[in-house]
This record gives C-alpha cells, sequence and structure tokens, in this order.
C-alpha cells in the first residue's frame, strides 16, 4: 500500500517509495537540499530550488534526455521553446536560430538507476554543484 506525498518546497506529488530509498540515495538528496538552504544572492536566483539545482546538475553531468526541435524560423523559436518549458519547468532549451536542443535530467530512480551507477552520477552531480555553488557536497562511500 503506497502513500503519495508532495514536496512543501514544489509542491511534486510522490508515493512513499521514496521514502523507503536506500541510506546512499537519501543522502544524495538531502545534501542537495543542505546546500540549497546555503545559497543566496545570484546563485540563488539562479536555482530557486533544490529540485532546479538537481535536475540542472543532472543536465550538466550528462544524465539527461536530449531532443532537437526544428521551429521553422528563428521567430518562432522562442514561442516554441516557451510551450516546451511549460511541459518541463526544469528542462533546458537552447536556441541556435530556428533549431531548439531541449535537455531534461532523466530519472534517479532505483528502476531508472541501479546503485553503482546513481553512486557514479551523483559524484558527478555533486562536483559540478560544488563548481557552481562554492559549497562542498561530496558523499562518502559510507553512506
Amino acid at each position: 500500500m503506497s502513500q503519495e506525498h508532495s514536496c512543501p518546497e514544489c509542491g511534486i506529488v510522490f508515493s512513499s517509495d521514496i521514502f523507503s530509498a536506500d541510506p546512499m540515495r537519501r543522502r544524495f538528496f538531502a545534501i542537495v537540499r543542505d546546500i540549497h538552504r546555503n545559497l543566496s544572492g545570484d546563485v540563488l536566483r539562479r536555482f530557486p530550488s533544490s529540485e532546479a539545482l538537481r535536475k540542472h546538475a543532472l543536465i550538466a553531468v550528462g544524465w539527461c534526455d536530449v531532443m532537437t526541435v526544428l521551429a521553422g524560423s528563428k521567430k518562432a523559436a522562442p514561442g516554441i521553446a516557451a510551450a516546451l518549458q511549460s511541459k518541463d519547468r526544469y528542462c533546458i532549451i537552447d536556441i541556435n536560430g530556428d533549431v531548439l536542443t531541449m535537455y531534461t535530467a532523466r530519472s534517479m530512480s532505483r528502476r531508472a538507476l541501479l546503485k553503482k551507477q546513481f553512486h557514479e552520477v551523483a559524484e558527478k552531480a555533486l562536483h559540478w554543484i560544488e563548481d557552481q555553488t562554492g559549497i562542498d557536497g561530496h558523499m562518502s562511500e559510507a553512506a
């Protein structure tokens, strides 16, 4: 029997499965939340939530799906980008003329990311976050 919960920060609804995650996964999400709580100024404006910070990090380290869309014209590209962004507020869209490239962070669920691969992706993401924020979020092997 699975209960649904929602994040008080972003409103996302998730099942109780997230609470049964292994300690390494819980630690990763806790580290990202803690780092986000310590952000200020321009960095906080760039990453207004821990979810935005986490998803940007995943995209930056390549744990993402990439979709290319031909807008038809340079003039239409920003409107199409806005429509795509409305479907996933955390995606990153690069516009180059009439070509849009949309990057969407992949899931970090146990089903999508096995333990060894999770650790690799999490470490890369935390290193990227440290580079962007100046805050160390190293995950130890014991976690």
